[in-house]
């Protein structure tokens, strides 16, 4: 059930995307219409990460099995995967807010990477 509502909203808010990048300008669009794009850009990320989070979760679990690398291990919920993109989604879209008010250096980049590790370690410890 959650994937399939994830899989429409995030169709869905990839289509507003992309109607309001090619509507408006972002002088026009003013700040009601900067806010919608990094709150569709983030859904639309959001869901797109979550399938392939999922996915790649999966086939690390089977080829560890096939390989006889993992011994046996619970795979990974779809719900669990949610949980970490919605840390992982939130990369993009502050690297591309710090690229609008100026330029992004490397440590910019790694406090984003730091916000990230930190973000990830506290959903993996909140969901044991």
């Amino acid at each position: 059930m959650l994937a399939k509502l994830l899989a429409i909203i995030g169709l869905v808010s990839a289509g507003l995307l992309l109607i309001v990048f090619t509507t408006t300008t972002p002088a026009s669009a003013g700040a009601f219409g900067m806010l919608s794009v990094f709150l569709l850009s983030y859904v639309t990320v959001l869901s797109a990460m979550t399938f392939i989070v999922w996915f790649v979760a999966r086939m690390i679990e089977k080829l560890g099995r096939d390989f006889r690398i993992i011994k046996k291990t619970n795979p990974i919920s779809f719900k669990k995967a949610y949980y970490y993109s919605t840390v992982i989604a939130l990369g993009p879209v502050i690297f591309i807010s710090l690229q609008t008010v100026g330029t992004v250096s490397v440590y910019e980049f790694g406090l984003i990477l730091l916000f990230i590790i930190l973000g990830y370690i506290y959903v993996s410890r909140r969901t044991e």
